[in-house]
């Protein structure tokens, strides 16, 4: 995609269990268009001309952006920083877990291009190593939004009230996040 005097690629990706159009930058400046099966390549291309305005700003932030912690560097930074994270993520989850007494199986530390953390069926806990780079309180949303999936594997108003009980001010950390 051409845009005025800069170059977006964009990997179009077809999704069985997608609604809805959705575009998303990956970690290396790429736009992944995901489009429903349903949904036919022509009107996929449409939609992707409608927002080429709030492409063109969003690419262009993300490139000032220094903090744009998805970013930073590859396989060498996460080898290098893997343990610390691991470190930060079982001290806090040892402390938050005194108030939710929740068995989880594992802690692993990722190298994920666009996710913070998740939680397995089975009780494992995930957490992208990037998250030793994040203020500390973010770092703590983090760490209680996947402790508490242990609790309520969705994220139904039972989930949310057991986020709460930890971090009360969860919704402006979350919306914080969202903008990193």
């Amino acid at each position: 995609m051409d845009s005025g005097n800069f170059e977006i690629q964009v990997v179009f990706k077809r999704v069985r269990r997608s609604r809805h159009l959705r575009l998303s930058f990956g970690a290396d400046g790429r736009v992944l268009l995901t489009r429903p099966f349903w949904v036919s390549e022509k009107v996929a291309r449409e939609f992707l001309k409608s927002k080429e305005a709030w492409l063109r700003e969003q690419w262009q932030r993300l490139q000032l952006s220094e903090d744009n912690y998805f970013r930073r560097g590859g396989r060498e930074d996460y080898l290098k920083h893997k343990e610390k994270a691991r470190i930060l993520a079982r001290e806090r989850l040892s402390y938050f877990n005194q108030f939710y007494n929740f068995k989880f199986s594992r802690v692993s530390i990722r190298n994920q291009r666009s996710r913070w953390g998740s939680c397995s069926k089975s009780g494992g806990l995930n957490f992208n190593y990037r998250i030793i780079f994040l203020p500390p309180d973010l770092a703590d949303y983090l760490i209680v939004h996947e402790l508490c999936h242990l609790g309520e594997l969705n994220h139904s108003l039972a989930f949310w009230r057991l986020v709460a009980q930890t971090i009360p001010d969860y919704e402006s950390r979350r919306r914080l996040l969202r903008k990193l």
